[in-house]
């Protein structure tokens, strides 16, 4: 399912959007970035569509100063990895 997810990717990294969900087609999609560890920005990312509520979980990473870091993750996502 991993590749569903990479047009998504590839719009946060040049656009700051996630883009359409590669799943539904709505552009009412989010992101979050959560840094776990200040020193290095060592954390987390999850991808969301806020329509269909199917979601994508992206561990150890390191987070660029430009990526989202505010804002609340929803209740009830279904995360396909």
């Amino acid at each position: 399912m991993t590749e569903k997810w990479i047009d998504s990717l590839k719009s946060i990294s040049d656009q700051g959007s996630v883009g359409a969900c590669p799943f539904c087609g709505s552009t009412n999609t989010d992101y979050k970035c959560s840094v776990v560890i200040p020193e290095n920005r060592n954390g987390y990312m999850d991808i969301w569509c806020n329509n269909c509520k199917k979601a994508f979980h992206v561990s150890r990473m390191q987070i660029p100063k430009n990526m989202k870091t505010e804002g609340e993750i929803p209740q009830g996502l279904e995360y396909y990895n």
